[in-house]
């Protein structure tokens, strides 16, 4: 996402505490679907972040916009980021 994230909006961008609290909460509620047949509803989520329900939908609708719904990482991406 680091890479994507100036491609996008044509700048890096600075992720304060708010910010990081909303992609924690984004990532955790996708993860959960993706790798899981059984999840809390969207509304559980949002009640537990404390976000509003409209919002976490909105934030996990550009979480997936910024990774183009590409879900998992190649191992040679993460190679690269280990290094």
């Amino acid at each position: 996402m680091s890479k994507l994230s100036s491609d996008v909006v044509g700048h890096s961008f600075v992720i304060d505490s708010f910010k990081l609290h909303c992609l924690i909460i984004a990532s955790v509620t996708i993860t959960s679907k993706f790798f899981s047949n059984v999840f809390y509803t969207n509304l559980r989520y949002a009640k537990v972040s404390g976000l509003p329900l409209a919002e976490l939908n909105q934030l996990k609708l550009q979480f997936l916009l910024l990774n183009d719904f590409c879900l998992v990482i190649s191992s040679a991406e993460i190679q690269h980021y280990a290094k």
